[in-house]
């Protein structure tokens, strides 16, 4: 069972009036409350009276400061197979969006404020191949026998816990999308014709960054702070004890994650779900998140982020954090 530490800390420093800090987590791990936020910055002593450094970003419900040298942006699955419409992707304009703001306002400032930015794809090998769920194989290589993004969810009116009123509209395989597929030469936009490669295979053109993201990679490849790739076999970059992500976060000493990419209510959800479990600090940001699901989807995750998984700012916050126009 996890242990909750609560303590009352004053602080009176430079002519302030004493306010109360409050100390809650367990040893190795902690924040701190105060009136004007939470204090992400895990200082090695937070019981003694903090020096004025870290970063502070506006949330919604309560705001936060954080120490960028503990801090990554983690920009999830904006590669080719999910927005290239070459390959005939869902293409629905909150991925689009959620892209522009990540290349004008997340990526800027995460360089200014010298945060890690880690690049977190999908990208199979042959071992994955062999041992990948049902689960995951129905996801991509089943289509549902309807055009309604929701399937016809919400068309009811009869009482919808009643199997009699199930949809049974059913699925159909489409084994040209299934993970290791050749998908062959297709063609893009220009008119030009490039090999795609098989299906979420890593080293391929179909796993590769979309458009001008992978741009901002190389860019980022020679910054200060260089970016990282990783990749994952799972929705979740973090659905087991040891993972290529994981590892890496534990080995360079980050505890805070700010979210962003697609699908925000499977690949990036998941992985917040999952770092929130292990005890890192989860930050989503909203306007930085896509999905080609109904919108209800990712507001009920920005609900939870708010308060249960964490908190909820936006890529523009964080451009206001390190001084950019916005």
């Amino acid at each position: 069972m996890a242990t909750i530490l609560t303590k009352n800390l004053n602080e009176s420093s430079q002519g302030k009036p004493p306010h109360q800090r409050i100390l809650v987590g367990t040893e190795g791990n902690t924040w701190i409350w105060s009136p004007d936020g939470w204090d992400l910055t895990h200082p090695t002593d937070p019981s003694s009276n903090l020096p004025e450094h870290g970063v502070y970003i506006d949330c919604e419900l309560v705001n936060i400061k954080i120490d960028p040298s503990k801090t990554a942006l983690v920009i999830i699955d904006m590669q080719n197979i999910g927005l290239n419409k070459a390959l005939d992707p869902p293409s629905a304009p909150p991925i689009y969006k959620a892209q522009e703001a990540i290349l004008q306002y997340a990526i800027p400032a995460a360089r200014k404020l010298g945060l890690q930015i880690i690049w977190l794809n999908w990208g199979l090998t042959e071992g994955d191949l062999a041992s990948i769920p049902p689960a995951e194989v129905r996801a991509f290589a089943f289509d549902v026998n309807s055009e309604k993004v929701d399937y016809g969810l919400g068309d009811r009116h009869s009482d919808p816990d009643d199997p009699a009123n199930f949809l049974k509209c059913g699925e159909r395989p489409n084994l040209s999308k299934l993970p290791g597929t050749e998908l062959g030469k297709i063609e893009l936009e220009d008119g030009s014709l490039v090999d795609a490669g098989r299906a979420m295979m890593r080293g391929t053109w179909n796993t590769a960054l979309y458009g001008l993201l992978a741009g901002a990679y190389e860019e980022g490849k020679k910054a200060a702070r260089p970016d990282v790739w990783i990749h994952k076999n799972r929705n979740s970059g973090l659905w087991n004890e040891k993972s290529a992500f994981g590892d890496y976060l534990k080995k360079e000493g980050i505890r805070t994650l700010l979210f962003s990419g697609v699908n925000t209510d499977q690949c990036v959800g998941a992985t917040l779900q999952d770092a929130h479990a292990q005890g890192f600090d989860t930050i989503m940001l909203k306007d930085g998140c896509g999905t080609d699901s109904l919108p209800y989807a990712k507001l009920t995750y920005e609900f939870n982020c708010a308060r249960c998984w964490g908190f909820l700012t936006s890529c523009k916050a964080l451009a206001k954090a390190a001084k950019l126009d916005y």
